[in-house]
């Protein structure tokens, strides 16, 4: 019966990957396009959740070199990890997400944990049950985040009028990007402006007061 309910759970998890933003095998990163935001480090809050009891936040740490960690709470207070690199195409920066172990405590023990149990995971990690990377348009302040989440819609209306052509797998459920990072860039800058690429509801993140 567990058995069962975790391989239902997982797909129900798969199905909303898909739905919710567009997965790549590959990054959207290479070594020439990537960028250091120095207003990025720091313990950000979601705007639709501050001031409620049980609220989103992002906290970015900076790393050894040009990629950040990103811990992510959700408002259930479940935690996940993400490794995070920024790059910037044109005018315009994008985030790329990739599934990561949650830091350790001063006792060596993880703080959370990656997918232990399926009936309890970060919201956004629901994102990246898969090994994918995902990505996002960043706009940037000194106090406030907006990351915009490619619309996975948008994408399978372009492959189907085949008004596009980039590497992909098609699934029952939608489609998985295998392009490489330069392709998955061309395709990020050429619609970096596009308001109906992106899903309608624009992650807005605060700064938390130190």
């Amino acid at each position: 019966m567990k058995t069962k309910f975790a391989a239902t759970a997982l797909m129900g998890m798969v199905f909303f990957l898909l739905e919710s933003c567009i997965p790549s095998l590959h990054p959207i990163y290479t070594e020439d396009k990537l960028v250091v935001v120095k207003e990025l480090p720091g313990t950000w809050n979601d705007l639709q959740t501050d001031g409620e009891a049980k609220t989103e936040t992002w906290q970015f740490r900076s790393g050894e070199g040009k990629n950040y960690l990103l811990v992510h709470t959700d408002k259930q207070g479940i935690s996940a990890a993400f490794d995070v690199h920024v790059v910037k195409l044109g005018s315009h920066f994008f985030l790329d997400f990739f599934p990561t172990d949650l830091p350790q405590d001063e006792k060596g023990n993880s703080i959370g944990g990656i997918v232990k149990s399926l009936e309890k995971v970060n919201e956004m990690q629901s994102w990246h049950l898969l090994p994918v990377h995902t990505f996002a348009r960043l706009e940037v302040s000194q106090n406030e985040l907006k990351i915009n989440m490619f619309d996975p819609e948008f994408l399978a209306n372009l492959l189907k009028n085949k008004q596009i052509r980039i590497k992909h797998e098609k699934t029952e459920d939608g489609y998985v990007l295998t392009a490489s990072p330069e392709e998955l860039q061309k395709f990020a800058e050429k619609y970096a402006t596009e308001k109906e690429a992106y899903l309608d509801n624009a992650i807005v993140l605060k700064r938390k007061a130190r």
